[in-house]
């Protein structure tokens, strides 16, 4: 794995907040050749720290009014075999495996507290293997995916 150096931290930053720039716009922003921006966009992509591109999607514009991080817990030993299935519930659109109290956590997406309530009550409980589980509604999002990762 290689350093990343002032300039792939900029250009990461750069396309971070908004991932259709050119190299071109990245050289001239961030104050290098055409060539150079060519040229490290293309490193950081073949080794793995631009993963891919995709676009972000305002959940409340398409009809995802709802947003909740349900808590699990599953039987001890059990996690690898319930990811897959957590993971497919409707509305999950991120799950993250965890320490402490919980086992993992799902931030789930929901058209009401209807289609909420049947995620969180029926679906997630028939789930063999789930021992308990805590839904915490979010009355409010803050999205800080364009902030720059560096310290």
């Amino acid at each position: 794995m290689f350093e990343l150096d002032d300039i792939d931290r900029k250009m990461i930053d750069a396309l971070r907040a908004d991932g259709r720039r050119t190299a071109p716009v990245l050289a001239e922003m961030i104050g290098i050749g055409r060539a150079t921006a060519y040229h490290r966009f293309d490193r950081l992509v073949d080794e793995g720290v631009i993963a891919g591109f995709s676009a972000r999607v305002d959940p409340a514009a398409v009809g995802w009014t709802i947003s909740a991080l349900v808590l699990v817990n599953v039987r001890q030993g059990l996690w690898r075999d319930l990811r897959e299935e957590l993971r497919a519930l409707p509305g999950v659109q991120w799950l993250g495996v965890a320490t402490g109290r919980f086992d993992f956590l799902l931030l789930v997406r929901a058209d009401s507290l209807e289609h909420l309530r049947d995620v969180a009550l029926y679906e997630l409980q028939q789930i063999e293997g789930v021992r308990s589980a805590e839904t915490v509604v979010l009355l409010d999002e803050i999205d800080q995916s364009e902030l720059p990762i560096w310290p």
